[in-house]
């Protein structure tokens, strides 16, 4: 089993999300030292949690999340330019509401196109990941413009070094529990370094 230094946990909300986490070395003599992110929306208030909505582009690439595709899709929005993007808002209960889910879901964007759900999800999850790795990469001093393990490496940060915490409703179908498994492992967490809360 590998062995942690970090635990973070990953709030996957219906409205909004985000991540805590907490050093284990800390926990062991402050065990209410946990940290978070502050986020940003567009009018400059700071908030704990950014709004659970994914943007993808005319091409199905993952372009943002939170308060970045609100505001970057209601650009494209006043400006008509928005037509063919995916955008994806208050989605993560569609898992509780299909009774037979399966990795072949799909999800209705803004515009009321198909999009499979284990995508969405997946790109989700990896961005709030990603996003706390390069937040402690860039406390530890390396300045990296994108986050992938060859460079959290540089900072003795890796995917593995950390216990991932997902946290899903109690009222969830086992298979509704899978599939947030399964999306957390495409977005890069391996199944021994992780963990669902009910």
């Amino acid at each position: 089993m590998a062995k942690h230094f970090i635990v973070a946990a990953i709030d996957f909300g219906t409205t909004y999300s985000g991540y805590a986490y907490s050093f284990k070395d800390s926990y062991k003599t402050d065990p209410l030292k946990i940290f978070s992110n502050t986020w940003t929306d567009g009018c400059g208030a700071l908030t704990l949690k950014q709004p659970t909505c994914a943007l993808f582009d005319g091409n199905g690439k993952f372009h943002s999340f939170g308060y970045e595709a609100e505001d970057k899709y209601a650009k494209l929005a006043s400006s008509d330019k928005h037509i063919g993007w995916k955008y994806f808002r208050h989605f993560k209960m569609s898992l509780h509401n299909k009774p037979n889910l399966s990795l072949k879901a799909k999800l209705r964007d803004d515009q009321s196109k198909l999009m499979k759900a284990i995508e969405v999800f997946a790109a989700s999850i990896k961005y709030l990941k990603d996003h706390l790795i390069h937040k402690l990469t860039e406390s530890s001093g390396v300045n990296e413009t994108s986050v992938n393990d060859k460079q959290s490496q540089k900072a003795g940060i890796l995917t593995n070094d950390i216990l991932w915490v997902l946290t899903v409703p109690a009222i969830w179908s086992d298979s509704a529990k899978q599939f947030m498994r399964t999306a957390a492992e495409q977005a890069g967490i391996q199944e021994r370094s992780a963990r669902a809360l009910r």
